[in-house]
């Protein structure tokens, strides 16, 4: 039996509980892990392609090579900027699977698992980077026209004269257009997401006239519920991140009371192998940006040997931060999920949670009863 939907901001404050769940954490971790490794592996190549050794790639930046990179080659600086933008799709991707999981469940398919989500993530995601393509490419021709109009501008005389009476009309509507449009692109990577996955077919027409118009009629609601439910991600979160460091205090002390100084060498072997001063880590173990209040994942000391376990350890504690970004954007998409049910109510008098549940639901503890009455040779 359905639970009564609340159409209204109880519906987004609830996100913290309703995303605190096992199949909406490994969704969202899943795509999270495969966008690091594919920027990882991405950024290596660029860098290798640069002329910089993979000893110095290795010794410098380790397994994070988090930053923007000055390079000198031109295809290796695209190199970077695609693996950019693959983890940016990845991190799309995830927010979908989520959103999908939150959609079936108040269609009434709690049964919807995280590997139907990130199989029906990866199956849309044509039509989610067709959509980005598309916005790109708009703003892209804009731009071209715009550089177009500017050469018109170095004919002596005319140039001048053009550009002055045809400035307003239409050069400076459109390229507001064209701002409009990017800014729509921005939100689009969070927004269009949520919208797919609520598609029943994979339609990017739809998609994309879904996504203007909830930015053209309800921006303000929108925009209120991002921020709720994005304050709402850190928050949650944080908390979720400081129990993890508190039980990691714990079983290092428990272990090095039984291992001795070989358990302690490993983790800190371990530790030495994290970007632990990384902006992405201090984002996380602070309660917000800019407020110095939080723990400080600080190293617990030197001389250890980067052995086998300790690298194995080191990859461990990674999945465990993985998993706290992973709460925070389930709580992110499980958020902007409910919002947008609430939304689509509100402008197009459209409920969602009385649609039928994308996949059929098997009744497996009352299953069918043969009602057949027996023929007259029985």
């Amino acid at each position: 039996m359905k639970k009564p939907f609340q159409y209204d901001m109880r519906a987004v404050v609830v996100a913290p509980g309703k995303a605190l769940s096992l199949k909406k954490i490994f969704a969202a971790s899943f795509y999270l892990v495969i966008g690091y490794l594919l920027y990882t592996v991405v950024t290596y190549l660029a860098l290798l392609y640069d002329g910089v050794s993979f000893d110095y790639i290795r010794q410098s930046y380790g397994f994070f090579p988090l930053r923007l990179f000055p390079f000198d080659a031109v295809a290796a600086r695209i190199l970077h900027f695609l693996g950019i933008a693959l983890a940016a799709l990845c991190l799309s991707l995830g927010i979908m699977a989520v959103a999908a999981i939150t959609f079936e469940e108040l269609r009434g398919n709690i049964f919807f698992s995280s590997a139907m989500a990130v199989r029906m993530a990866f199956r849309r995601s044509p039509t989610l980077i067709i959509g980005y393509l598309s916005l790109g490419i708009l703003v892209g021709v804009i731009y071209l026209l715009g550089v177009v109009a500017g050469l018109i501008g170095r004919i002596p005389l005319l140039g001048d004269l053009v550009i002055g009476v045809f400035y307003i009309i239409p050069v400076f509507f459109t390229l507001l257009f064209t701002v409009f449009v990017a800014f729509v692109g921005c939100i689009g990577l969070v927004l269009l997401p949520i919208i797919i996955a609520a598609q029943r077919t994979r339609d990017l027409f739809d998609a994309l006239l879904h996504l203007f118009s909830i930015v053209i009629r309800q921006p303000i609601r929108f925009l209120w519920y991002l921020a709720i439910s994005a304050g709402l991600a850190k928050a949650a979160s944080f908390v979720m991140a400081y129990f993890f460091y508190r039980t990691l205090q714990f079983s290092r002390l428990m272990l090095v009371q039984g291992g001795g100084a070989k358990i302690e060498r490993m983790f800190n072997a371990a530790m030495d192998m994290l970007p632990l001063d990384s902006p992405v880590v201090k984002f996380v173990d602070s309660l917000f940006p800019g407020v110095r209040f939080g723990f400080s994942l600080s190293r617990w000391g030197y001389g250890g040997e980067p052995t086998l376990g300790a690298f194995l350890l080191a990859v461990s504690f990674f999945l465990l931060f993985m998993v706290v970004c992973g709460y925070m954007i389930s709580v992110l998409a499980t958020g902007l999920a409910r919002g947008y049910v609430v939304i689509c109510r509100m402008k197009d008098d459209h409920s969602i949670i009385d649609e039928p549940p994308l996949e059929p639901i098997e009744d497996y503890a009352g299953p069918p009863i043969d009602v057949t009455p027996p023929s007259a040779d029985e």
